[in-house]
């Protein structure tokens, strides 16, 4: 195993002692409660397809999850609109309707963080994914 691998196995077993101690953070701008399960905490180190995430993109996340409770609290901004994928749509295999919100707060000048929700059908609202926001409109 190279060093760089234990550096990052070390890396996720810290974030996941920390991730699993927070508690359901209220949302003032969806005026919901979000939810902490077990889904939030495997994206920052797999893709939506349940692949191996690379090392330089799960890093990026697991550094990028002490900031979670933060943007939650404060966002009063969505970074796109609420994506909704109805239940019958050949890409959602979970038979009823998934709703994400992406979330943004800006921290300083450099750091705009994006944190993903997603709701399943009735149920509760919870944290999905982390990362930086998207740049919008650069120039080309």
């Amino acid at each position: 195993m190279a060093n760089g691998n234990i550096l990052i196995d070390k890396l996720i077993k810290m974030r996941r002692k920390e991730y699993d101690l927070i508690k359901d953070t209220y949302c003032p701008f969806l005026n919901e409660v979000v939810h902490f399960n077990n889904k939030g905490f495997y994206h920052a180190t797999h893709d939506g397809r349940g692949k191996i995430r690379g090392e330089p993109d799960a890093r990026m996340r697991l550094h990028l999850l002490p900031c979670i409770t933060t943007v939650i609290k404060k966002s009063t901004q969505f970074g796109n609109p609420a994506r909704i994928i109805p239940k019958n749509d050949s890409n959602n295999k979970t038979n009823c309707e998934l709703i994400f919100y992406e979330l943004c707060y800006k921290f300083n000048q450099h750091k705009t963080v994006s944190v993903i929700l997603r709701k399943q059908g009735n149920g509760n609202l919870h944290y999905f994914s982390v990362r930086y926001a998207k740049k919008q409109n650069r120039p080309r």
